[in-house]
C-alpha cells in the first residue's frame, strides 16, 4: 500500500506531498519525506565520483530508507527533482512496477509543469495531476496497477 507520495525540487523545496494512510499521521510523513533527502543526496554524490549515470536519463534509485512499518523508495529525474514513494512494509511488488509508478508520476508531473502559468519551484497545484496520482494510488493499493 502507498501511504505517502511526494515531488522534492532540488532545491529540496517540497513541491508535492500526498498522504493515502491515516491523516493523523501527516506530519509523521512530512518528516520522513525530509529526511529522504539525506539519503538522495548521498546516492547523487556516491554517482558524482564514480563517474554517475548518464546526464539526461532517469534513475530510479530503489529502496533509500527502510523503517519499522514503511520502507521509502526514490527516483530522481534528470531535472534534479526528487520522487519519494513511501510504502507499507508488507507491500511485496517488485521495482520494475514502483520504477514504473515513479515514471507515470514523473510524467504527470511533466504535465503539470508544463503549463505556462506554472511558476518553477513553487508548489505544484494542478486539478488534473491530482486527479490522476489519486486514480493511480487507488489502483496500486487495490493491486490492479499494471505496469507499461
Amino acid at each position: 500500500m502507498i501511504a505517502c507520495v511526494a515531488l522534492i525540487a532540488r532545491t529540496n523545496q517540497p513541491l508535492l506531498l500526498r498522504c493515502y494512510a491515516d491523516e493523523a499521521e501527516h506530519i509523521k510523513f512530512n518528516y520522513v519525506c525530509h529526511c529522504s533527502i539525506d539519503a538522495f543526496e548521498e546516492r547523487e554524490q556516491t554517482l558524482r565520483v564514480g563517474g554517475g549515470a548518464p546526464k539526461g536519463t532517469d534513475m530510479f534509485l530503489g529502496l533509500i530508507m527502510s523503517m519499522v512499518e514503511y520502507k521509502v523508495v526514490g527516483y530522481i529525474t534528470c531535472t534534479g527533482v526528487r520522487v519519494v514513494v513511501v510504502l507499507d512494509d508488507a507491500d511485496t511488488k517488485d521495482d520494475t512496477v514502483i520504477r514504473s509508478f515513479c515514471a507515470k508520476l514523473h510524467a504527470l508531473y511533466v504535465d503539470a509543469v508544463s503549463n505556462p502559468f506554472y511558476v518553477a519551484g513553487q508548489e505544484v497545484h494542478s486539478k488534473r495531476l491530482e486527479e490522476e496520482l489519486s486514480i493511480l494510488v487507488r489502483k496500486w493499493n487495490n493491486d490492479s496497477f499494471v505496469s507499461r
